[in-house]
């Protein structure tokens, strides 16, 4: 009797290991839930997609994601079709999943996919390329091999509503085609936020059509410094509405970020009175000058607000996005304090000192923004001399471990993106991979309230180091993989050493792409 035990448990066993060993299901973020199934879903010539008439767009997404590798058509139907369908629909009763969940049933028959809303829908589109054939991304008809969906019931919804990658598009310009890149990237791991650092000392990213001045100058270092062209250069509006809608077809949210007051130097390159000293900068590379200038806009003078004023109008114009990030970090005072102008404007407003006066001109700024029907993001500096209770601060000092505490206690957002784990220019062995999959944005003692001020993670690229595509590619991945599946699944859905073993089929995904990866030992 014993001996027969044994065999059916080692026939068991080895059945259990045969269902979960087989390929395909190697998705990252790890769903919700996943119940495996016997059989599969073929995808053949003769499969329709089944969709309502409000779904025709995804319809015509699935389409162009899938047909270039087929090498045949996917008809499109609104009737109801019993077999061999990719079925989308809109179910109401799904509402606890968000506008961001989904359910995916495939069957060895029919695949049916639904969701509460179209952001569902699409992102169970990115699971079902996932569980192709890798082969499927190829922009051309691969042949010989059997389109097959592995048969299984997923349910799943993010964790965080914020899954972000920052690209620092100033001290190093990257192109439009660049960026596009890595929004398929991002779409395909379900992030949906790109945050666009379009200003800095290194310069002007933006084309302000009321200042021609800002690009025809600031968006070029100095002829001295001999910087390849590709280096430098900006975005026409008519290039970031470009860049916009082909993001929002994939989910992602484009936000700008214009750096104020410090950070600010390339603009005294065309208009130097709006600094507190007047001189004429010299827009440099990054370490060929100081890292942070001393030179600051200048809080006491009028024009200076009528001049970012005049620059918001056409932002929030540009960009449909409810945020603006007016960066905030790393402002010296050493010039406010020397400033008459600055000096005065403390005693006026009733200051205490620097620290509050920029407080009072991020408040200001906000304030601005708020009637243009827009949010303030800063970078966490903006809690130095007091926070407005409306802004939104990104946590990247994670050596000021008060911080995140002190914001959410206040009732204000947060934004995980600290130094220790987000910040993708630093390199491998300071943060390797593993570092950042084991990142929980929520710490275990922050309690239930304040942790529904966290809206999510953000990865942090500085371009001042790594300035070539594919050195950018190298730092971006695989962490950015990794910290897809840190936003998206739940913590206690994660192992490191399982998620090793999906990455490195997904990786084979990123050769196909055409997206260089660092390689760790």
């Amino acid at each position: 009797m014993k001996t027969r035990h044994l065999l059916l448990l080692v026939l068991f066993i080895v059945s259990f290991q045969l269902l979960t060993a087989q390929p395909n299901i190697n998705l990252i973020p790890k769903p919700l839930s996943l119940e495996r199934t016997k059989g599969v879903f073929k995808i053949t010539s003769s499969t329709m997609i089944s969709v309502s008439k409000n779904l025709n767009n995804k319809a015509k997404q699935l389409k162009n994601f899938l047909e270039p590798a087929l090498g045949f058509e996917l008809p499109v139907t609104n009737k109801l079709t019993q077999r061999n369908c990719i079925e989308l629909k809109l179910e109401p009763s799904t509402k606890e999943s968000g506008k961001e969940g989904y359910q995916l049933d495939i069957k060895p028959d029919k695949v049916v996919l639904t969701a509460n809303d179209e952001k569902g829908i699409f992102w169970g589109i990115q699971t079902i390329r996932q569980l192709l054939p890798s082969q499927i991304l190829r922009g051309a008809v691969v042949k010989d091999i059997s389109w097959e969906l592995p048969c299984m019931l997923i349910s799943d919804k993010p964790r965080f509503k914020w899954r972000g990658l920052m690209l620092d598009c100033s001290r190093t310009f990257i192109s439009k085609e660049q960026i596009k890149r890595y929004l398929e990237v991002m779409s395909y791991f379900k992030m949906n936020v790109l945050h666009l650092h379009l200003t800095d000392d290194q310069g002007w990213r933006l084309e302000i059509l009321k200042y021609p001045e800002l690009t025809g100058i600031c968006s070029k270092f100095h002829e001295s410094f001999k910087e390849p062209s590709e280096f430098q250069g900006y975005y026409s509006q008519d290039d970031m509405r470009e860049i916009i809608e082909f993001a929002g077809q994939r989910n992602i949210e484009i936000i700008p970020e214009l750096e104020m007051p410090g950070h600010s130097s390339e603009i005294f390159a065309a208009f130097p009175t709006l600094s507190c000293k007047g001189d004429t900068s010299k827009i440099h590379p990054f370490f060929k000058g100081p890292s942070v200038h001393n030179e600051i806009l200048c809080a006491g003078n009028e024009a200076n607000f009528r001049f970012i004023e005049n620059i918001l109008d056409e932002v929030v114009t540009l960009f449909p996005s409810p945020y603006v990030h007016i960066g905030g970090d790393e402002a010296p005072k050493k010039h406010w304090k020397e400033c008459p102008k600055c000096q005065n404007r403390i005693k006026e407003e009733g200051l205490k000192d620097e620290n509050e006066l920029q407080s009072w001109f991020v408040k200001r700024i906000e304030k601005y923004l708020n009637t243009k029907g827009k949010k303030l993001i800063g970078w966490d500096e903006i809690t130095e001399g007091g926070l407005s209770s409306s802004a939104t601060v990104m946590y990247w000092r994670g050596w000021v471990k008060d911080v995140p505490e002190k914001v959410a206690g206040l009732g204000n957002n947060l934004i995980m993106t600290p130094t220790s784990s987000c910040y993708f220019d630093y390199n491998y062995e300071t943060t390797s991979t593993e570092k950042v999959y084991s990142f929980n944005p929520v710490a275990v003692a922050f309690g239930a309230e304040k942790s529904e001020k966290i809206l999510g993670v953000q990865a942090n690229f500085w371009s001042h180091i790594d300035r070539t595509s594919s050195a950018i590619d190298k730092q971006l991945f695989p962490r950015l993989i990794a910290l897809s599946e840190t936003a998206w699944s739940s913590n206690d859905n994660k192992d490191w050493n399982e998620f090793k073993i999906r990455l490195k089929t997904i990786k084979k995904s990123l050769d196909i792409i055409g997206i260089y990866y660092f390689n760790e030992q």
